[in-house]
């Protein structure tokens, strides 16, 4: 037993140094590796960067494109008989073509016009009744083309303005993760502080036991106890051994979920410190719910869903419906055997070309498909209005958790001061064997309670602020929005 007790001090003490040496991690500190290194974070900056990839490629898209294509070589044999002469006719061709086109998209009215130069190379060699024929010839093509859709939607302006909403959404969605991860850390650095703090609970009560054991045996050594306080001082003592042993792992545990969350080494040691103190912070409602309904990213984000729902109606509005377009395009022609001379008498090509899709009977899908995807519109609008009335309500009711939480406070700290004074009287009683061990085991646990729930208390006050905070976007302990006006109207905008 005494080996045990040995090493089991051994271990605590080991540990103790160990805690004292580790570095300390503070919460700004924690907050910082979060923002840099969370796995969340670090996804919603990625899918940022792809929706802004997305529309900087779609604007370069209207601005003007030069292209060129190339068939530097073609090469064909055809064989054909014919019967009136009983002979056989042998076709050789050579080619070469390349086609240059600038052509500009013109998003005002979804047209594009495009200039484009045709050049090409062709001979011929034919073989016909034991004679050959060779025909060589340039050609090109210079024409000016434009081309409009018909009573249509103007796609190109809607997939620039849709690749708009999807950045600034996903800019929204990076903000709130941010936002979020900054919750969740806090949330989690004051649960690691609260199993630090519940792990020196356990070993102040440790200490206490040790000394109660020592002064129960020094007792019964001198016949002034009976032996089954010395029995009970050690169930009390292995006890808060055993308690010390888990707070120990839970908080070991607490600390690798934490790296985890924070996109840290799991070998990396370190405690944490914090220093709760609890202001009297005046809370406006109304300011709150004012600033929150002017500032909070959630209700862009469900405008934007709203905006996408209706561009769906009209995509959707557009399929399987009278629709055409228009293709007019003049330009000059030449062809010669001779480069030089391709354009000494050229010819001019114009033009006009009219389209029309003209549905039947589709059985009425596109009617169907237009109401659902109305429904979808007003499913949209209902989501969006509900969103104020759920910011409404949450910070209303986080305001009077604050206060609920401010009095309980108030009435843990008076717990504590008594238990702490009951501890103390029952101690003296306990010493001049007035009380058994197991009663004392009780007081004990009472005031290691009344410390923890002190703490929690404490905590839970500062995550609610924490709540308000992040619910309303204004500091109120600093007296400040969380974002300022100028980055709010960049993004509501």
């Amino acid at each position: 037993m005494i080996q045990k007790t040995f090493i089991a001090i051994f271990c605590i003490l080991l540990f103790t140094v160990t805690t004292r040496t580790q570095e300390v991690l503070t919460l700004e500190e924690a907050l910082e590796i979060a923002s840099d290194n969370s796995p969340e974070v670090r996804k919603s900056r990625l899918n940022r960067e792809r929706s802004k990839n997305f529309l900087d490629a779609q604007r370069a898209s209207l601005k003007t494109n030069f292209n060129l294509s190339l068939d530097p070589f073609n090469y064909s044999r055809e064989e054909r008989f014919y019967e009136v002469a009983s002979r056989w006719q042998t076709t050789e061709t050579y080619s070469s073509m390349a086609n240059f086109s600038i052509s500009q998209p013109v998003a005002l009215t979804d047209g594009e016009f495009s200039l484009n130069n045709r050049f090409g190379w062709q001979s011929s060699t034919t073989e016909f009744r034991g004679e050959l024929n060779e025909d060589i010839a340039f050609s090109n093509n210079l024409f000016l083309q434009y081309t409009q859709p018909l009573f249509s939607y103007n796609e190109t302006k809607q997939n620039l303005k849709e690749l708009e909403l999807d950045y600034e959404r996903s800019d929204i969605m990076y903000r709130l993760q941010k936002l979020s991860t900054e919750v969740e850390v806090t949330r989690s650095y004051y649960n690691l502080y609260a199993s630090q703090m519940a792990l020196e609970i356990s070993r102040e009560e440790l200490k206490n036991q040790k000394q109660n054991y020592q002064v129960v045996q020094n007792k019964v050594d001198a016949q002034l106890l009976a032996l089954e306080e010395l029995y009970q001082a050690e169930v009390n003592l292995a006890s808060a051994r055993s308690q010390v042993y888990t707070r120990e792992v839970q908080l070991l545990n607490a600390k690798d979920q934490f790296k985890q969350l924070l996109g840290m080494d799991l070998d990396r040691e370190f405690r944490v410190l914090l220093e709760i103190a609890i202001d009297s912070v005046e809370v406006n409602m109304d300011k709150a719910i004012q600033n929150a309904l002017a500032s909070r990213l959630e209700i862009r984000n469900r405008e934007i869903e709203l905006q996408n729902a209706k561009f769906n109606l009209i995509e959707t509005s557009d399929q399987n419906k009278f629709k055409g377009n228009v293709s007019v395009s003049v330009g000059l022609q030449g062809v010669d055997r001779q480069l030089a001379q391709m354009y000494d008498v050229p010819t001019t090509s114009p033009s006009v070309s009219l389209h029309f899709n003209v549905p039947i009977w589709d059985w009425g899908a596109r009617k169907a498909r237009i109401q659902a995807a109305k429904l979808n519109v007003q499913s949209t609008q209902i989501d969006l209005n509900q969103e104020s009335k759920t910011i409404n309500l949450g910070i209303r009711q986080t305001i009077r958790n604050l206060r609920n939480y401010k009095n309980q406070i108030e009435i843990a700290r008076k717990n504590e001061e008594n238990a702490q004074l009951t501890y103390e009287i029952n101690l003296e009683r306990y010493n001049n064997g007035d009380l058994t061990g197991m009663d004392l085991q009780l007081y004990q646990n009472q005031l290691s309670q009344a410390k923890m729930d002190l703490t929690t208390a404490q905590i839970d006050y500062k995550m609610e602020l924490l709540n308000l905070k992040m619910q309303s976007l204004y500091d109120f302990a600093k007296n400040e929005p969380l974002l300022p006006k100028d980055v709010v109207n960049s993004i509501l905008e």
